[in-house]
């Protein structure tokens, strides 16, 4: 999803629907066009570093098994945040689970560097309601046909709709979310959570090696390339997982499964699916797809730890299911 928004944007829902236009869209402050750009850019940059870290033949430097761990670590508590946490339980309300570890997934997933949570999760209930269509915030098919608008539309889907003004009415949808004062209070401790996110792997792999290198290396692994590539994982359910992809159930919108982009998210891109059963909290719904979030969700039942699990009868599964004459959208 989208990175940083400052608190300061995010109005109480009565003032965003008195005192503004929804139709008017303010252009991005230029302090948030900034602090945009270098978030975008400094995972990749971190990628890049790591990277080019595999060619020093000081193995201090290189890539072993400590940092890959720190990073796959990292990517699985950040990566179930922003799954289970932001998406499913946030968003969705596909579960329920206690209070402790709510504000533990919220912390987690901001973390993962995609932007304060409370907007995170605006921005995807507003895309669920206009998937596809005018006023989706990204969408690759709203930008002409041909070569060239399948590729604008990819690079809008995939990022560039970061950099795009939130429109006024965005916070109407999340007033559950805001009146929780301590969930608030982490949305704006946004950058906190992110440092701590890229330091801690730092101060781990420091001392599991003892050594300043350890310690740059986990910042760099286990923090920057980490964000980085999970960041594009995400986006591509935005930009891949609504172009390329099977299309087993009759939505009204582009939305597809992709096996790949499903493993790399942790379950998210059974987009398809997702988008037929919106509140399930299964997204691979046949045997073959593996969902990594649902997993987790199911041992966090096995412990006592969620509860009120929605999941979609067979009999719905079956209604929506496509048919081979089905028109696409």
């Amino acid at each position: 999803m989208d990175l940083i928004t400052p608190a300061r944007t995010w109005a109480p829902r009565e003032t965003a629907e008195k005192d503004v236009q929804p139709d008017v869209e303010a252009p991005m402050p230029k302090l948030q066009q900034v602090v945009m750009f270098f978030s975008v850019v400094g995972p990749i940059a971190g990628l890049v570093a790591a990277i080019v870290l595999l060619w020093k033949k000081n193995g201090a430097w290189g890539m072993g098994w400590p940092q890959l761990v720190c990073m796959g670590a990292m990517y699985a508590i950040c990566g179930f945040g922003v799954t289970i946490g932001f998406h499913r339980l946030f968003t969705h309300k596909a579960f329920e689970t206690r209070r402790w570890l709510r504000l533990l997934l919220a912390i987690c997933g901001s973390a993962a560097g995609q932007g304060m949570f409370i907007r995170w999760c605006a921005t995807h209930r507003r895309h669920h309601q206009q998937a596809d269509r005018e006023g989706d915030p990204h969408s690759p098919h709203m930008h002409g046909g041909g070569v060239k608008g399948l590729l604008l539309g990819l690079y809008h889907a995939h990022v560039g709709w970061c950099f795009d003004a939130d429109r006024p009415d965005l916070a109407r949808s999340i007033a559950d979310l805001q009146s929780d004062k301590t969930l608030l209070l982490i949305d704006q401790l946004y950058f906190l959570w992110v440092g701590l996110g890229i330091l801690a792997p730092g101060i781990g792999l420091g001392i599991w090696l003892h050594s300043w290198n350890g310690f740059f290396s986990g910042m760099i692994w286990g923090g920057l390339a980490r964000i980085c590539l999970m960041q594009h994982a995400t986006w591509s359910i935005n930009s891949v997982c609504h172009v390329w992809g099977t299309r087993p159930f009759r939505n009204i919108d582009h939305s597809t499964n992709n096996f790949p982009i499903a493993i790399l998210s942790l379950g998210e891109g059974w987009h398809n699916n997702h988008h037929a059963f919106p509140t399930s909290a299964r997204h691979g719904l046949r045997w073959w797809e593996f969902d990594a979030s649902y997993v987790l969700i199911c041992v966090l039942k096995s412990v006592g730890l969620a509860w009120d699990i929605r999941l979609p009868a067979p009999t719905a599964i079956a209604a929506r299911q496509k048919s081979a004459t089905s028109e696409e959208p």
